[in-house]
């Protein structure tokens, strides 16, 4: 029998880091620190990948030996007697950890420094084995044990296409405007769905058009921003599985496998979790959005939809899909379930104290539900079609596709105010715009979206676009 002591080797290094696994996608203190402290508007995703403003790359290399005790100094670099700010190719620290440089190569292609200027204890080291690498990279042949497991997906990979399938608008299309935002709007972009298509258009807000789209595998169930809106979590109809877009690199990258198909997703305040509702089964699968990893699944009464998380963060609401139940989940380690009452034709929940809060759209009311009594404590009629609602301080701001917000003062459940959006077609969503006084209301049939001001209790701006709007994500920042 003969032996590939190469492919050995690759496995002995794969056996003896993989107890390093969590450790991959968290880079040591002593590093973060000093990449903090040189490249202050660098970004570090979650597998460790190191992402400059100005495009540049760093792959980081655990050590196969390190070194105890260590204080962040670098000990070698290439070119030599470089600082980190000064972007060498290769950086050593003092505990053997290493950062690789991605640069391009005479033919333009995308890799590392020659192999003569990486240390051999660099080339005794790992890449991190849940990383995902920039798509067409290419490692010198006797760097290839550093991979492990690794794999390097082709420039054509899906991962390498999802947000550079930049189709431009066609000259027959309508022309994108330039427009003068509000100020509460500046430096935004925002991410259009449509109904009955897989594309998600990508619209600056100092535009009326997109400015490009991407394709999903589907048409998109959901697609939610976090992580500083550097990512996306997105589910496609049909597909059990959801998957992390990174705005940044314009790649996937990750994919967390659910069995099951994703219908809604709920992010907590500081959308470090996900609470993930499938279409087909009984049960509420948890993300962990800093890791990247799913952390349980919990099994509940009835098939979850319409979910709502509380201010707290501390108890899920949500309705059955088959039988229109109402039910709470507590976010503890008891996750206790309890039966809250039974509505019909729900369009929207949300919990706050003891009271569940249920827009019906068949009786087009809302009821507050006491959650002890298990019954309706007031009721009050709404215009026709209420689809949306947003629970912000003391009030209710709810939307009814009859163009008409209702504001309800929490404390004694009376309405404050009636306000009739302008135009006609059929209003959709609220969405609020983060450290602003400022709303956005869309309406699907008319093609449009309104700001709302709070303080003015009227809109202020309203912008047309060439496309319908099923749904709205607002990315505070602005997209290249």
């Amino acid at each position: 029998m003969r032996f590939n002591f190469k492919n050995i080797a690759v496995l002995m290094l794969v056996y003896l880091l993989s107890a390093m696994s969590s450790y991959a996608t968290k880079l040591p203190t002593y590093v973060l620190d000093k990449i903090k402290k040189e490249l202050p508007n660098s970004s570090i995703r979650f597998d460790g990948l190191v992402t400059l403003p100005d495009g540049t790359i760093y792959l980081p290399v655990l050590p196969s030996n390190p070194k105890k005790n260590p204080t962040g100094k670098i000990t070698t670099t290439y070119p030599f007697n470089k600082k980190l700010s000064q972007l060498p190719e290769v950086v050593v620290f003092d505990s053997n950890f290493a950062l690789l440089k991605v640069i391009k190569n005479a033919k333009g292609q995308i890799t590392v420094t020659d192999t003569k200027n990486i240390p051999f204890v660099v080339k005794t080291g790992l890449f991190p084995q849940d990383m995902l690498v920039p798509p067409g990279l290419i490692i010198p042949e006797d760097l290839k044990i550093m991979m492990g497991d690794l794999v390097i997906n082709t420039k054509d990979s899906r991962v390498n296409d999802i947000l550079k399938n930049s189709s431009r608008l066609n000259k027959n299309e309508n022309v994108a405007q330039n427009i003068k935002p509000v100020s509460s709007l500046i430096n935004k972009t925002l991410l259009v769905t449509v109904l009955d298509s897989k594309v998600v258009s990508v619209i600056p807000t100092d535009s009326t058009a997109p400015k490009y789209t991407f394709r999903m595998e589907n048409l998109p169930k959901f697609v939610q921003p976090f992580g500083n809106d550097r990512y996306l979590l997105v589910a496609a109809a049909g597909k059990t599985y959801v998957e992390v877009a990174d705005v940044e690199q314009e790649v996937i990258a990750k994919k967390i496998d659910l069995s099951y198909q994703p219908s809604e997703v709920v992010l907590n305040n500081d959308k470090s979790k996900a609470y993930v509702a499938v279409f087909d089964d009984q049960s509420i699968f948890v993300i962990d959005l800093k890791n990247m990893t799913l952390l349980e699944k919990i099994k509940v009464k009835g098939y979850p939809k319409n979910i709502s998380i509380n201010e707290e963060n501390s108890a899920i609401v949500y309705s059955d899909r088959n039988t229109g139940d109402i039910y709470t989940l507590a976010l503890n380690e008891t996750y206790l379930n309890r039966y809250v009452y039974n509505a019909s034709n729900i369009s929207k929940l949300a919990l706050r104290g003891n009271n569940v809060y249920v827009l019906s759209r068949s009786e087009n009311e809302l009821q507050v539900i006491d959650c002890e009594l298990q019954d309706i404590i007031y009721n009050q009629p709404l215009a026709s079609k209420p689809v949306d609602m947003l629970l912000m301080n003391n009030k209710l701001y709810i939307l009814c596709a009859s163009n008409e917000l209702d504001i309800f003062n929490l404390e004694d459940f009376s309405l404050v105010n009636k306000y009739t959006i302008p135009g006609g077609g059929f209003s959709k969503k609220i969405v609020m715009i983060p450290n602003s006084n400022n709303l956005l209301i869309t309406n699907v049939s008319e093609r449009k979206y309104h700001v709302y001001d709070l303080a003015k209790n009227a809109v202020i701006q309203t912008v047309s676009l060439p496309i319908n709007i099923s749904d709205l994500q607002l990315l505070n920042r602005k997209i290249k």
